[in-house]
C-alpha cells in the first residue's frame, strides 16, 4: 500500500509536565496523518461527504518505545495493512532526527454509511486508492 511521510518539529504545546511529547500528541499526529494521507489518496472530507460515507476508529494501540523533547523533529509514517469489507488496519511509525524508532500504532478504522452510521463496504475506489 502507498505510504505516506510526514515530518513535524515538537513544539511546547506537544509537552507534557515530564517535559516530553505527550501520550495524546501521538494519537492526534495519528488522526491528523491519516486524514492528510486520505486526502493525497484523493478522498478529501468533500469527497466523502458526498459519496455518504466516512471513517471512524474502532480502537487505537499504541506501543511508546523512546522520548521525544522539545525542538525534536519527528518523521511519521503511515500505511494500510489490511483491508477487510468495511474495516482497515491503519499502520503507524514514529522516528526522531536520529532514525530511531520512538513510537509504533495502529487504528482500525470502520467505513460508515453517514445516513445510518453503520457500517458499509469500502467503496471499490477507495478501496483502490489505499485511501
Amino acid at each position: 500500500m502507498q505510504l505516506y511521510t510526514q515530518e513535524m518539529e515538537v513544539t511546547k504545546a506537544h509537552l507534557d509536565s515530564n517535559k516530553h511529547v505527550n501520550n495524546i500528541v501521538y494519537l492526534q499526529w495519528m488522526q491528523e496523518i491519516a486524514v492528510k494521507h486520505s486526502d493525497v489518496c484523493g478522498w478529501t472530507a468533500k469527497r466523502y461527504y458526498e459519496n455518504q460515507c466516512t471513517w471512524v476508529a474502532k480502537n487505537h494501540f499504541i506501543d511508546y518505545i523512546a522520548p521525544a523533547f522539545l525542538g525534536d523533529v519527528i518523521t511519521a509514517k503511515t500505511w494500510i495493512e489490511d483491508i477487510k469489507r468495511s474495516s482497515s488496519i491503519r499502520v503507524y511509525a514514529f522516528f526522531n532526527q536520529h532514525n530511531k524508532l520512538i513510537a509504533k500504532a495502529q487504528t482500525t478504522w470502520v467505513f460508515i454509511d453517514t445516513h445510518t452510521l453503520r457500517p458499509k463496504s469500502i467503496l471499490p475506489e477507495v478501496h483502490t486508492t489505499g485511501h
